[in-house]
């Protein structure tokens, strides 16, 4: 696994060398063609670096820390400086270096990424993020809340590989366009031999539609909602809890057909596999799918496949709370940006880089009670600066070994079922910072 991290961190670095040798290259991710052109402090590169870092501290004392600790040069800047050169930047640069890193995964790792039946598991969901306070960013993002106050948000959409910890694609949108708008936009991320995972606000015919008439069907499993529709209810009352039946659209599902461009009509019909599911407490759940065979499917798996898809809300949990995404760097649409798909990079680099551990945690597990696996919010602390170190090096191995020695300290048992009462607390605790319990930053 070594090896094939060798060759991903190569395919990021020669990217980098052929947008400062390709002009035209670089023209796509510059706001003009002369940007960057001119013998500057902070280069083209020195630009990247800094905003992969995970800027999260005073913008000075962060510049201070990368010339020292990751260039090793006399050289200084001001926050004013970093602020001029990354509105040169375009984000798309860090979606496009991320979704090489992606590719480049799947096509190193090989037989070594983890399948479900021969499928990737994408797990989709979306969630929001709050915002910086500036007309700019609200203007753009939009706001919500309520007739007493209106806070800037920001929808985020996540397409999550919950086998191999790997965001395949991201997005962050304007608050007021719809999750499913989101996904319908961009179906073509999905993996082609992939299962998509999705929670009830995602059930709709168009979506479902969609995903089965892509060049390649794409397969689902979607839960919905008891009353969802007719047939659905139907099925709820019935003795039935497997079936297939053919499901039309109603008159709302062909408006938003045509803003796809697809024209459907009453009549227009598609197979959908049905499933109940019983939950811990008692309560009946139906999950939709196309895996239609049910001898190759059995309905007792299923349950456990949806369950799966808790995995993305886990991730979501960890960039938010660990990786710090609401955090940002910059008070300006593009440094929001940036911020938000450097951290979607660097979350994959931290999943790539633990699978080297996989080894080590194969002799650990056999010898302890409980399995064990690397501690996410502590290896992420050991990856400030060396993600430049390891960008910069020439010899990747070196750097990516050092790495995995540091993720092999912190370990964590793997407690299965275990479950807590979820409490909300309406207590504010005044100031700039919080104190909780068991929780400190690590970046």
């Amino acid at each position: 696994m070594v090896e094939a991290n060798i060759k991903i961190i190569e395919e990021l670095k020669e990217f980098l060398k052929i947008i400062n040798t390709d002009l035209e290259l670089r023209k796509l991710f510059t706001s003009k063609a002369s940007d960057f052109t001119r013998n500057r402090k902070l280069t083209y590169n020195r630009t990247v670096f800094l905003i992969v870092n995970m800027l999260k501290k005073s913008l000075s004392i962060e510049i201070q820390n990368f010339f020292e600790n990751c260039l090793s040069e006399n050289l200084s800047c001001t926050k004013s400086a970093l602020s001029i050169q990354r509105k040169k930047l375009k984000p798309l640069f860090f979606e496009v270096w991320n979704q090489l890193l992606v590719n480049s995964f799947y096509n190193y790792y090989g037989d070594k990424v983890k399948k479900w039946n021969g499928f990737l598991l994408i797990a989709v969901d979306g969630s929001t993020i709050n915002l910086v306070d500036k007309q700019e960013v609200k203007n753009h993002f939009g706001t919500h809340g309520n007739h007493i106050k209106e806070v800037p948000m920001a929808g985020i959409m996540k397409f999550y590989d919950v086998l191999n910890k790997i965001t395949v694609f991201s997005k962050i949108h304007p608050i007021k366009i719809g999750e499913k708008s989101i996904v319908a936009q961009h179906i073509e991320c999905i993996p082609e031999d992939s299962l998509s995972i999705y929670d009830r606000g995602f059930a709709s015919f168009s979506l479902m539609y969609l995903l089965i008439h892509q060049e390649k069907t794409k397969h689902f499993v979607m839960r919905c909602k008891q009353g969802f529709n007719k047939e659905v209810s139907d099925f709820m009352l019935s003795p039935d809890d497997d079936k297939v039946i053919n499901l039309g659209p109603n008159y709302r599902a062909i408006h938003k057909m045509k803003e796809y461009g697809f024209s459907v009509f009453l009549h227009t019909t598609i197979p959908i596999r049905m499933i109940k599911v019983e939950l811990e407490t008692g309560e009946i759940e139906v999950l939709l799918t196309n895996l239609y065979d049910c001898k190759k499917y059995k309905k007792e798996i299923f349950k456990t496949l949806y369950f799966m898809r808790w995995k993305i809300e886990t991730s979501y949990g960890h960039d938010k709370n660990v990786l710090q995404l609401g955090q940002f760097s910059g008070h300006t649409i593009w440094s929001i940006e940036q911020d938000f798909y450097a951290t979607t990079l660097v979350s994959n680099l931290q999943s790539i880089i633990e699978k080297q551990c996989e080894p080590y945690l194969e002799i650990k597990n056999k010898i302890r009670k409980h399995d064990y696996q690397i501690n996410r919010t502590l290896s992420i602390g050991s990856m400030k600066n060396k993600i430049v170190a390891l960008l910069l090096a020439e010899e990747p191995k070196i750097v990516l070994l050092e790495l995995q020695n540091l993720f092999e300290r912190y370990l964590e048992p793997i407690r299965i079922n275990r479950s807590y009462e979820r409490r909300k607390s309406k207590i504010r605790q005044s100031g700039k910072y919080k104190s909780v319990n068991n929780y400190k930053r690590v970046i």
